[in-house]
């Protein structure tokens, strides 16, 4: 567990360096590498459990985003009823089918991390977004007094 979160922190630290050139927009990687770091911590996974999971996880957020892509739609203000039905229709689909895509991926993670481990997942993934989000807000501010703002 520690050598793969140490090994986590480099990958976060050689990818931070890279978005020290004063205009800071983390990329996606590093992002992805800092969420992975947390979220191992934070749902304390051991390195065997890590990879199950990480694979699986990786898996089901591009499925999740392959179906979310495959819903969109261009009309988001209906001009009648039938186009707003129509459109209520098509975004229930979607949820039912992201469920679906839920209960397969905690179905088959759990066959080799505990649930106990898993049932932390959601409250991982807020506290995650949450502190980037306070991280760049704080950036942003640094950044604006550092320019006379």
């Amino acid at each position: 567990m520690q050598k793969l979160t140490l090994l986590l922190c480099c990958a976060m630290l050689t990818l931070g360096a890279y978005a020290q050139d004063g205009d800071w927009v983390p990329e996606n990687d590093q992002i992805r590498a800092q969420r992975a770091a947390y979220i191992t911590q934070r749902l304390n996974l051991n390195s065997t459990e890590a990879a199950h999971f990480w694979q699986l996880f990786n898996e089901y957020e591009a499925a999740k985003e392959a179906l979310k892509k495959s819903f969109r739609t261009t009309t988001y203000r209906p001009s009648t009823e039938a186009e707003a039905d129509q459109l209520i229709q098509r975004r229930l689909e979607l949820d039912e089918a992201l469920l679906r895509q839920k209960r397969d991926f905690y179905n088959q993670v759990k066959t080799k991390v505990p649930a106990t481990k898993l049932v932390l997942l959601p409250q991982a993934e807020n506290e995650f977004k949450r502190d980037l989000l306070r991280q760049i807000r704080d950036r942003r501010q640094q950044s604006g007094r550092s320019n006379g703002g």
